[in-house]
Parts: structure tokens; C-alpha cells; sequence
């Protein structure tokens, strides 16, 4: 099981002296894997993993994407709702209104026109010091992956611009956008949470790389040390509840949690931190 250090947060969530240790930290600790994209960090987090990768010996998988850029960074009326649902809604209610939202997305959403893509992956291409082993279709829908999208991307594999093409998009959407790739989509990212739905590739897949093993960013993690470390009743009975399983040890969720990913169906892992 190989980790991916992704940067989702760095030069966002995280301020700038912190994301730029997070990098070093990687690397020093032996990651080789780094995941991109021209929305992360407002545009910030190509140019500089770029610039902090060049000239570095052993690197093995620079990914990034295409689809999303930081000038339409602001999130969608469908991704404000569908996250609100899933944070206050049981499972069924909120799976409910992605199928919804799922029915109304019919059209492409004309992020990932060819000419488009095009340009995107050749300022990626500057910002990462002309290395893109992958390139993600980033929040794609199936009824984006057209013959016209398929063949921009068949001809940026051949002329050597991009290494492979997957995509990077919602479990439920991620197996239909794969299918209609014709073999063409070889790479996944796809979540794998507690909560996560499973998700079902067909051998033409050679990379799954989950994202997301603690849930949510870990941000639930956080919400539940908050809790138990201000009430002491409730911390006895959450150490009653889990003595003798998985989660009773020191680090207690975030461990068993982590210990998920040996068990996993996903070939690397990616890791995103703000800390």
C-alpha cells in the first residue's frame, strides 16, 4: 500500500508556512506520490508543489486535474446541498436527494470541453515543471465522457503530455463515467470512509487510489476529541463502549481508522492534512 500526500488543503486550510512544512514532512518521511489540482490553494498548490518537486530525484506519481479551476472555485448550489444533507441527514433522506440532484445533471457542464482541457493541462504542465503522470477528469458527471472529450485526452497520452487519464468524482458517479471511458480511464480516486458506498470498477482500472479514510476530512475526528475532552461523562462512556474492540487505543478512532487501509480494494492511499 503505497500514500499519495495530497494537497487538497495546503495555502487553504492550511496557512503558508505550515503547508510548505506539510511537503517536507512528506518527503522526508519517504512519500513519493503527490496529488494536485488547478483549484487547490486558489491556484496556489501546482506552482508550488512544482517548484518544490523540480530537480528532486526518485519522484514516482505527480497527479493532477482538469475540470475545476479557481475562478469558478465557488461551490455549486447541487455540492451546498448535497454536503448539508449529508452532514444532517440519516443516509436514506440524503441519498435521496443526490439521486435528485444526480437526475438533473443531464447535460455536461462544459468544464470539460476539449479546448478546455486542453489549456488547462498545458498551464498544469508549466506549473508542475512539464510532469503529469496522471490527469483526473475532477468532479466529472458520465454524461460528461464524450467522444470529444475522449479524444482530446487519447491524444494528450499519445503525445506523451500525460502520463494516464482517470477521473475524480462522486462514488455513485465514479463506475458510469469509468464505463464510458472504453478502457481510456485507467485511474481512480473514489472515497473510502466509514460511510463511503462501495464502488465497482472493471479490470480495465490498473490505479485505485482512495481518498478520505478518516471520513469527512477527519472533521468528525475533531468534533468527537472536542466532546469527550469537555465532558467527562460522556468520554467514560465512550472508553466502556469501545473497550475490547478496535478502537480502544490511544489514538482510538483516527488508529482503527487508519488501520482500514490494509484492508482495503485501493492500491495507494491519499493522505491530506492540515497538520
Amino acid at each position: 500500500m503505497e500514500v499519495v500526500a495530497g494537497t487538497a488543503h495546503l495555502f487553504a486550510l492550511a496557512d503558508e508556512a505550515t503547508s510548505r512544512s506539510l511537503l517536507e514532512a512528506a518527503w522526508d518521511a519517504g512519500v513519493r506520490r503527490f496529488d494536485t489540482a488547478p483549484l487547490y490553494g486558489g491556484g496556489r498548490s501546482e506552482p508550488v508543489l512544482g517548484a518544490f518537486l523540480a530537480g528532486r530525484e526518485g519522484v514516482l506519481a505527480v497527479t493532477t486535474k482538469t475540470g475545476l479551476e479557481p475562478r469558478s472555485g465557488r461551490r455549486t448550489a447541487r455540492q451546498l446541498a448535497t454536503g448539508v444533507a449529508r452532514r444532517l441527514l440519516p443516509a436514506a433522506p440524503a441519498g435521496a436527494l443526490d439521486a435528485a440532484l444526480d437526475r438533473r445533471a443531464t447535460r455536461a457542464t462544459g468544464r470539460f470541453r476539449p479546448a478546455d482541457v486542453r489549456a488547462s493541462v498545458e498551464r498544469s504542465l508549466r506549473r508542475l515543471d512539464g510532469r503529469v503522470d496522471r490527469l483526473l477528469l475532477h468532479e466529472v458527471s458520465p454524461h460528461d465522457v464524450d467522444d470529444d472529450l475522449l479524444g482530446v485526452l487519447r491524444r494528450l497520452v499519445d503525445a506523451g503530455d500525460v502520463g494516464a487519464v482517470g477521473v475524480a468524482t462522486a462514488n455513485r458517479l465514479t463506475a458510469a463515467a469509468v464505463q464510458r471511458g472504453h478502457g481510456l480511464l485507467t485511474v481512480v480516486h473514489h472515497e473510502v470512509g466509514p460511510l463511503a458506498p462501495p464502488v465497482d470498477l472493471p479490470p480495465s482500472v490498473s490505479v485505485r487510489v482512495g481518498h478520505g479514510l478518516l471520513g469527512g476530512g477527519g472533521a468528525h475526528l475533531a468534533t468527537l476529541r472536542r466532546v469527550l475532552e469537555g465532558d467527562a461523562a460522556m468520554a467514560g462512556r465512550w472508553r466502556d463502549a469501545v473497550r475490547g474492540t478496535a478502537f480502544d487505543a490511544p489514538g482510538g478512532l483516527a488508529e482503527a481508522l487508519l488501520a482500514r487501509a490494509a484492508r482495503l480494494p485501493v492500491d495507494e492511499v491519499l493522505v491530506a492534512t492540515t497538520q
